[in-house]
């Protein structure tokens, strides 16, 4: 009948470890938005209540206490999208050394966390104006047991991309140079072409020229041969009773 309890009880203890993470009233807060000009942004996922707080006061003078022994390893975890369902980077801290690892992300976004005071600092650098998005901290605590399990309540990454940026610039930059290159090789092609456009322009000033000269003397022969038949005409006139 003991071994019956025993088994029981250690059963009954499996569950309950298992089910600390539901029960717990333990959370991860995070700030709720972060703006990036840079690239760069540092997330604070704190664990409330504090772990740390066991070793500073006695648990009666809060009103909430860590419930479960001071974790010492845990993993962090960066998930990204709304819901967090995309893994982002993960790695292993030690809660008491106040070391700070790096690890590589997706593409070219690296991370590096850090406990300081308690909490863990996670920066990301490496950001483009496409990853704005909400990023949540997910803490697993390892050892001591029991095993425990945290989700932050997320942050919303806002990357402003800037104009100041090398990348910018260098882009611009070669732009510039582009543009420069098409210039050098269109001056050459361009130059012949306004020399002719110029020389077709002087050639019909020429020949509207000569046209304008023909007609004005077109017109003064006109006037020379209709002054004589206009006189005689007068002078017919004038004396009407000369040929009678």
């Amino acid at each position: 009948m003991s071994l019956t309890h025993c088994v029981m009880g250690w059963m009954l203890l499996t569950v309950l470890s298992l089910c600390l993470p539901v029960w717990s009233a333990v959370r991860v807060t995070q700030p709720y938005r972060v703006v990036s000009t840079n690239g760069t942004a540092q997330i604070q996922c704190v664990i409330q209540p504090r772990p740390a707080s066991h070793q500073d006061q006695p648990s009666h003078g809060r009103r909430l206490a860590y419930p479960y022994p001071i974790p010492e390893d845990f993993r962090v975890t960066l998930m990204k999208g709304l819901h967090g369902n995309q893994e982002l980077c993960s790695s292993l801290l030690n809660f008491t050394e106040q070391t700070e690892t790096q690890w590589e992300g997706q593409g070219e976004v690296q991370c590096w966390a850090q406990v300081r005071d308690g909490d863990v600092e996670v920066t990301i650098s490496g950001l483009k104006a496409t990853d704005t998005d909400i990023y949540r901290c997910e803490i697993q605590v390892l050892y001591p047991p029991p095993y425990l399990r945290f989700r932050g309540n997320g942050t919303l990454i806002h990357v402003v991309e800037s104009s100041d940026c090398p990348a910018q610039r260098a882009k611009a930059r070669q732009r510039e140079d582009e543009g420069e290159e098409d210039s050098e090789r269109t001056a050459p092609v361009s130059v012949p072409v306004v020399v002719l456009v110029i020389g077709i322009i002087c050639v019909l000033l020429i020949i509207i020229y000569f046209q304008t000269l023909q007609c004005e003397r077109g017109r003064r022969e006109m006037v020379r041969m209709t002054l004589p038949v206009a006189h005689h005409k007068m002078e017919a006139a004038s004396f009407p009773y000369e040929n009678i």
